[in-house]
């Protein structure tokens, strides 16, 4: 004989999507990652390398004209 759903079934089945939608909540109710915090450390490395090849070339610049 075929057993109808009962309520320990039914908690059984329920029970993960609750979990997923808890999950769901804590997650869109996190703060959100600033600008500044996702890409700072990216602006900073590439500020440092636009510096350096800034004073090679300089310093490539005075070399060439003192010597010329």
């Amino acid at each position: 004989m075929m057993k109808g759903f009962t309520a320990e079934s039914a908690r059984a089945m329920v029970a993960p999507m609750e979990t997923a939608l808890d999950e769901l909540v804590r997650l869109l109710k996190a703060p959100q990652p600033s600008l500044r915090d996702r890409y700072g450390l990216f602006v900073l490395k590439f500020a440092g390398n636009l510096a350096t090849g800034v004073a090679i070339g300089l310093g490539i610049g005075v070399g060439l004209a003192l010597a010329g």
